[in-house]
């Protein structure tokens, strides 16, 4: 079967003119690949593309005209402008999501949740590949869907497809098997209806595939709750007493806990399916945490550095910080995009011997800290963070650096943060001659 026979009846009337993509990043040379291979005229359109490029700057009135069918890249969030003048121009708008998954064939799994979400992804397509099921991790910040589309001899392959709050509001037609929402904790947005909003807005993946099966965390169950929200009866639930005891090495993604409620979300999946435990427990055993997640780094001295620069809200400091079972020395701060900060420092304060603050949030960061008796420095970069963070451990205490925060423009996202911080304790290392 052709690429072109999965076309569904109603695009056909819409191909007269060509196809317009929003977005010439990785998911719009995708999807333009295959409207390629589909053999459909089409046109870019990106505002930030570079000089040369074969791609259109504006999108108005005028060029929408143009168009009957606009298909844009997931980054494009739904109130973007340029989609509002597609569709006041009467043109159909789709994700580029919603567009590949109908010319695929193979079971879907989408992840989704305040945190966790990439590990947990990656984790399944390492244990099913492990299993023998052949397997792709797709979505957001991964193998855009289209590239899966475009390849027939994939058809078959099971889409891992990582989707965060704002792509699950785009969708119309995707289609899934299997729903993992791993938690919500939308502690940055304080006002209580938009929380309600966005809650409303992951909960669509619920009517997109009503039939699909659903593996929901706790605190799902917990806004649910408070939103009045009726989760599906025959969903299933992971409480925390379900997260596992199994003894795995350092070198595992699940050595720490801040991961194991996940891992336990699939395992109840897994054993479903009818897959053997143990095989699971060996994925689990060999499966690498991802840089810039919470991993030891090195030591220096007693003192033992921790990095988790992928930490980039309050809930993911907090799950972290729980790992420890002594008091640490933590770094922090970054851009603050909101949320209450005294009510952040006041559940991490028992966890902790002192802080280092850096970014723009220091200051408000380091009047929280002191209301809570908590001895803390402020820092203007990461190399002085480190320096005074080793001080204040004194060889007693672990530093773990996980900001709470997003990057800030001095760093510009969460790897280049995570590779200064390394940088810095592996310099602070050769000062002090630690082997």
């Amino acid at each position: 079967m052709s690429l072109k026979e999965h076309l569904p009846g109603a695009y056909e009337k819409l191909l007269d003119r060509p196809v317009a993509v929003f977005g010439a990043g990785t998911s719009g040379k995708a999807v333009s690949h295959l409207l390629d291979k589909l053999g459909w005229d089409h046109l870019t359109y990106d505002e930030r593309s570079g000089e040369g490029e074969t791609v259109r700057h504006a999108f108005s009135a005028k060029e929408a005209a143009e168009h009957q069918l606009v298909i844009h890249s997931p980054a494009f969030l739904v109130d973007h402008e340029w989609i509002g003048i597609a569709r006041e121009a009467g043109c159909l708008v789709v994700s580029e999501i919603d567009f590949a998954q109908q010319f695929r064939r193979g079971p879907t799994i989408v992840v989704t949740g305040t945190n966790g979400k990439t590990t947990l992804q990656e984790f399944i397509t390492y244990a099913l590949k492990r299993c023998g099921i052949s397997s792709v991790a797709t979505g957001q910040n991964q193998y855009p869907l289209s590239r899966l589309a475009v390849h027939q001899e994939l058809d078959g392959v099971t889409a891992v497809c990582e989707m965060g709050p704002a792509y699950a509001m785009q969708l119309r037609e995707f289609r899934f098997d299997t729903l993992f929402w791993t938690n919500f904790h939308e502690d940055h947005i304080e006002d209580p209806v938009a929380r309600k909003e966005l809650f409303a807005g992951q909960a669509r993946f619920f009517e997109l595939s009503p039939k699909a099966s659903f593996y929901l965390g706790d605190s799902v169950y917990s806004a649910a709750e408070e939103f009045g929200y009726p989760l599906p009866e025959y969903a299933k639930r992971v409480l925390p007493s379900d997260n596992l005891k199994w003894d795995l090495p350092e070198r595992s993604a699940f050595a720490t806990r801040i991961h194991r409620p996940a891992l336990a979300l699939f395992r109840k999946f897994w054993l479903d399916q009818g897959y053997s435990d143990s095989l699971l427990k060996g994925a689990a055993e060999h499966f690498e945490v991802r840089a810039h997640r919470l991993h030891m780094t090195t030591t220096i001295g007693k003192t033992r550095f921790w990095n988790d620069s992928n930490a980039g809200n309050f809930a993911a400091t907090e799950a972290a910080l729980q790992n420890f079972d002594r008091s640490v020395v933590w770094i922090g701060g970054g851009h603050y995009r909101g949320g209450d900060l005294e009510a952040f420092v006041r559940r991490i304060s028992d966890h902790l011997k002192g802080a280092v603050v850096t970014g723009e949030v220091s200051s408000d960061l380091s009047k929280a800290l002191k209301k809570f008796k908590v001895p803390n420095r402020s820092a203007s970069d990461l190399r002085t963070a480190v320096e005074k963070a080793f001080k204040l451990a004194d060889g007693d205490s672990p530093v773990v650096f996980s900001p709470g925060f997003i990057a800030g423009k001095e760093y510009g996202d969460f790897m280049a943060r995570g590779i200064c911080y390394e940088n810095a304790v592996l310099g602070l290392k050769h000062q002090k001659g630690s082997v």
